[in-house]
């Protein structure tokens, strides 16, 4: 028996077996069309007799129903249908070149809501070539892009990448979602999220924006630089460990939008939250790096106050208190010359040490050499002889005493009346005690700087 008779055996035995089924039970499906139908359509039969199969070839099936049954046509033959198969686009292998392209072309740029600022008047910008302003400005429209890399891993020595790479992290604050990470080509972030860093944004502007417009009713600029100073020193706290917002210590965000009574910043911080403020207001600043006497690293800012240049360290007129002195202000480094610091506390100045132990100059920044906007001789607390200069520094200490601040000082004239009066400091400590409250005063003085400053201790 050949195998296409078996096959029509056995489904006629099926067939009538479950006819037999239905006859039995009494419930005959009524709906069952047994009928030809009409012309030219197909019906669903039960087969009843002996029927051939038609012959398939590989790019057919035979036609079933819902219940697995064969499917007849309006001459009771079995129909068939074309197999249907998905067919996919070959996989196309992507090299280098669009790799490049799709890791550094991006729509996220225009969703970012970011303070700009003309990079080209930057004053270290100024002082680079023509092929390091170009990566300087490719770096930058690279974080604003939120890309990933701009050019290969050759293209650039760790040196050339390392001064550029470090100049845009440094002076341009407003992108404080920005890693410090340096590898060359390749752009990191503290976070890619183009929402968060709106939200951010937004949070910074919120704090700045009246800073700036309380600044905009002030008559100079060594005015509207005191009203960034004051809130810097007076609502930051010197952190050196991660905070619980991420790594934001050396940005603006965790100067003005981390929402904390005291933002949590490093020296870069304090640093770039004053260039920041400086941009907003159209004051020509920079940051600047160097390293102290012991060998960290740290940042300032030099400022352009009507026509000279200056030194501000915010960081260093902020003490590092186990007790924070909410009232506390000071102003050793408000707006001083460079002989007054230079190669004596701030070393290095506008370098970065590479692992290698070597360092790489970022720029040279314009000398400081004046003093007439310095905050002691602006406000005229500078002493030429001991009398004035005791009668000077008690009333600080009395000042200071009553309304619960912590720091005196004034500055004098000369060495002979600053030794003068540092030679009589334990008889100021006396007189701190004097008023209530008061422990006594320890010696924060500056010979370099011809600095008197007694620190209020209380019980």
């Amino acid at each position: 028996m050949d195998m296409k008779f078996k096959r029509s055996r056995w489904i006629y035995s099926v067939a009538a077996f479950a006819i037999a089924l239905s006859m039995l039970a009494g419930c005959s499906d009524k709906n069952t069309d047994t009928s030809e139908g009409e012309e030219g359509t197909i019906s669903i039969n039960v087969i009843g007799s002996e029927v051939d199969l038609p012959e398939l070839d590989d790019e057919h099936v035979y036609m079933t129903d819902a219940d697995g049954g064969y499917v007849t046509g309006v001459d009771g033959n079995v129909l068939t249908e074309p197999i249907v198969s998905e067919t996919y686009a070959p996989i196309e292998t992507l090299d280098s070149g669009d790799i490049m392209n799709a890791m550094t072309e991006t729509t996220t740029k225009a969703s970012l809501e970011l303070t700009q600022i003309s990079t080209n008047e930057r004053y270290a910008y100024t002082t680079l070539t023509a092929e390091e302003k170009k990566l300087y400005d490719e770096i930058v429209s690279g974080v604003e892009g939120l890309r990933y890399k701009i050019c290969d891993e050759d293209a650039y020595t760790l040196e050339e990448w390392a001064k550029i790479y470090g100049l845009v992290y440094n002076q341009e604050p407003r992108l404080f979602y920005m890693s410090s990470k340096n590898k060359v080509g390749k752009l990191f972030y503290l976070t890619k999220d183009a929402e968060a860093i709106n939200k951010m944004q937004k949070d910074i502007d919120a704090v700045v924006d009246k800073l700036v417009q309380e600044a905009a009713g002030k008559s100079s600029t060594f005015e509207k630089l005191k009203v960034f100073h004051d809130y810097l020193v007076l609502n930051s706290t010197f952190e050196l460990k991660d905070d619980a917002n991420g790594n934001y210590n050396t940005t603006i965000y965790n100067a003005f939008g981390s929402g904390a009574a005291q933002g949590n910043i490093q020296c870069q911080g304090y640093a770039k939250a004053m260039q920041y403020l400086c941009d907003r207001s159209g004051i020509r600043s920079m940051v600047v790096t160097g390293e102290t006497e012991a060998g960290q690293s740290h940042a300032w800012n030099v400022i352009d106050v009507d026509g000279a240049w200056y030194n501000l360290d915010c960081t260093w007129d902020d003490p590092i208190l186990k007790t924070p002195n909410y009232k506390n202000l000071r102003y050793n480094y408000f707006l001083i010359p460079d002989k007054w610091i230079h190669d004596i506390t701030h070393l290095h100045v506008s370098q970065k040490r590479l692992s290698s132990g070597g360092y790489i100059t970022y720029f040279t920044p314009p000398a400081c050499t004046e003093t007439a906007q310095n905050y002691f001789v602006k406000s005229g607390l500078v002493y030429n002889d001991k009398a004035s200069a005791d009668a000077a520094i008690k009333a600080e200490i009395k000042r200071a005493a009553e309304d619960g601040s912590r720091t005196a000082q004034i500055m004098v004239g000369s060495k002979d009346v600053y030794d003068a009066i540092y030679n009589d400091r334990t008889s100021y400590n006396t007189y701190a005690k004097e008023f209530s409250g008061v422990k006594g005063v320890s010696d924060e003085c500056r010979d370099y700087m011809l600095l008197i400053e007694f620190d209020v201790i209380y019980n």
